[in-house]
């Protein structure tokens, strides 16, 4: 769904358009709940100068726990496009925009524990298995013994 085509059909009456949406749908994986808001400036007939704010929320799976959670969107814009084929298109621009903002290893917390590797049970500050094996040394030497066995 093409929400953000700028033609220049739309530059008849002003140099200058205006559009917010409030549910922007990119190909971004979760759902997301995010909006965008845009002021477009023709300069001459071949480009155009676009500003404005991408803000909201993208859900995303924490990479230690698997559990989702609400990663804040907070983009502003500023570039000079050009027409091609008369229209700007600032849906995929916007799109690739967020998924570069998008952190590589996504946490739900900074301070995430994960999932046991013992009992796989989610860890949280307040509310921490009780597996003691998971911070001892010999069961870490253990699961890596495999690796440096000697043929």
């Amino acid at each position: 769904m093409k929400q953000l085509i700028f033609n220049n059909s739309d530059f008849i009456k002003s140099d200058t358009v205006e559009r917010r949406i409030e549910k922007f749908e990119g190909d971004i994986g979760y759902s997301s709940d995010i909006a965008v808001s845009l002021k477009v400036i023709k300069i001459s007939d071949d480009k155009a100068y676009v500003s404005g704010a991408v803000e909201g929320y993208v859900n995303m799976e924490c990479a230690r726990c698997l559990s989702l959670y609400r990663h804040p969107v907070e983009l502003f814009i500023e570039s000079e496009m050009d027409f091609l084929n008369g229209e700007i298109d600032m849906d995929e621009e916007i799109r690739q925009r967020i998924v570069l903002d998008l952190p590589p290893k996504p946490l739900c917390d900074q301070d995430c524990l994960g999932i046991c590797p013992e009992c796989g049970k989610h860890n949280i500050e307040n509310d921490k298995c009780s597996c003691s094996s998971k911070n001892d040394e010999e069961f870490i030497k253990h699961r890596w013994e495999n690796l440096f066995k000697k043929k």
